[in-house]
């Protein structure tokens, strides 16, 4: 759309709201589209949830159904008359989903291909945002590799290179001298480990300070700031090896106040909207996701923007949307009807922990399997899941069905138990002593998610 003007579809779907029957579709395969998925079935005015293409354990809280290319999960919308769709993954939104939906004239949550480039292309977004004045690092884009190896070395500083394009959360290498940096570069440009993402590389560079994820909704105009998480990327404990997509949250934020938050949001989130629709003519609505490292400069904080991502983000998701009290579906119909400011959100003030299963190191027919987020083993039974704890959420991210009916897996992370607490050190507890109670060949997780 991008103009902000009142969408035809948004009669429909009102319609749909006040009657109370409303289906709704999560597009998805993971464990941050389970627990979308979960929260849409918490809600009264919903009749029915479907998730393309979903995953085993999305198929006991909703009805998945096996369609994945954008064209295709249009028209099912169509032909099964959904109220209303919700994107999880970047991949579909910056393939045009959004636009192939309200060309049809179906309503949906999430940026169009032209908002959707804020994640698509980091090199772009960081000359935009520096054009916008918003804190990013000093940075330089390059597409040709010996030019960016002659940059590291004349720079004299840390430096962080990042793939251009969609590289599933993985594409940042963190680098402590120039010969890490060298490295980063021949990997991600000349070797190819994230495909064509990699063709052009953003290298900036590293800051020191705490980095945060701040999730907003946005309508457009207006933002409204949802409870932070705390998330850990790496693959091992006390920060460890590669990075990951994800290998466990929490929430509450330990340190994120009031102040701060008003720091980020007139500092980054607010000119980031407004100068994207004044500047640029992109409209954002949606989720934004705001990747900041926050740095002390004398007696202030700076925000500084490392990445933008157009989504909710996993596992954050998976303990925000638990502690969501608000109806997801009056957020979605704020959203579509550009009155997000007069929807307070609530929240839930007590502690959610999620602690990520992963397929680790197995030993295969031709050698070992190092695991995630190296290569893993698919296809391995898993037991005692049904014995978790009736307190705790289990989110799947990438589980399936054996021939014999019996729970697999079916990618390197495979699931998550979130955990309740009035403290973070009792959702802790729980948490790890459900995990104990599921097994399956190779599956590892950190130990020390939430040991603050």
């Amino acid at each position: 759309m991008g103009s902000g003007e009142f969408p035809a579809f948004l009669f429909l779907f009102l319609e749909a709201v006040g009657k109370g029957f409303m289906k709704v579709l999560v597009v998805g395969s993971g464990g941050r589209d389970h627990a979308i998925a979960w929260k849409f079935a918490q809600s009264r005015r919903v009749k029915k949830v479907y998730v393309a293409h979903g995953n085993a354990g999305i198929s006991r809280t909703a009805q998945c159904v096996d369609v994945q290319a954008p064209e295709a999960i249009v028209d099912f919308a169509e032909k099964e008359r959904i109220d209303l769709t919700f994107v999880g993954p970047e991949k579909p939104l910056s393939a045009g989903i959004v636009d192939l939906f309200e060309s049809r004239g179906l309503a949906i949550i999430g940026p169009d291909r032209r908002a959707s480039r804020l994640e698509s292309s980091k090199c772009d977004t960081k000359v935009m945002l520096r054009k916008l004045g918003i804190p990013v690092p000093e940075f330089a884009v390059f597409s040709d590799p010996d030019q960016a190896r002659a940059y590291v070395r004349s720079v004299g500083y840390p430096v962080v290179v990042k793939a251009d394009g969609l590289a599933a959360g993985k594409g940042s290498l963190v680098c402590d001298d120039v010969a890490d940096a060298e490295a980063a570069i021949h990997e991600i440009m000349e070797a190819k480990i994230f495909g064509e993402a990699g063709s052009r590389v953003d290298i900036e560079k590293r800051l020191y300070g705490r980095e945060l994820s701040f999730f907003c909704f946005s309508d457009g105009y207006s933002l409204a700031p949802m409870v932070a998480a705390q998330d850990y990327k790496r693959a091992y404990d006390n920060d460890q090896g590669k990075n990951t997509g994800g290998m466990g949250s929490y929430s509450p934020h330990p340190w994120l106040d009031e102040a701060l938050v008003r720091t980020i949001m007139e500092r980054v989130a607010e000119p980031l909207i407004q100068g994207i629709r004044e500047k640029y003519e992109i409209f954002y609505r949606g989720v934004l996701y705001l990747g900041l490292m926050l740095v002390q400069e004398g007696t202030a904080i700076t925000p500084y923007v490392l990445e933008i991502n157009i989504r909710l983000g996993d596992p954050e998701a998976q303990v925000i949307l638990p502690r969501l009290e608000t109806d997801l579906v009056d957020v979605c119909e704020a959203i579509l009807a550009g009155r997000l400011k007069e929807v307070p959100l609530r929240w839930d003030p007590r502690y959610r922990l999620c602690l990520i299963a992963v397929s680790g190191r197995t030993k295969g027919k031709k050698g070992w399997y190092k695991g995630y987020p190296d290569r893993y083993k698919i296809g391995v039974p898993i037991y005692g899941l049904d014995t978790v704890d009736p307190g705790c959420l289990v989110f799947h991210s990438g589980t399936g069905w054996g021939d014999d009916g019996e729970l697999i897996t079916t990618g390197g992370r495979v699931f998550g138990i979130v955990s309740t607490g009035e403290t973070l050190e009792e959702a802790r507890a729980f948490a790890y002593r459900e995990m104990e109670k599921v097994t399956f060949e190779g599956m590892y997780y950190r130990k020390d998610i939430g040991r603050e």
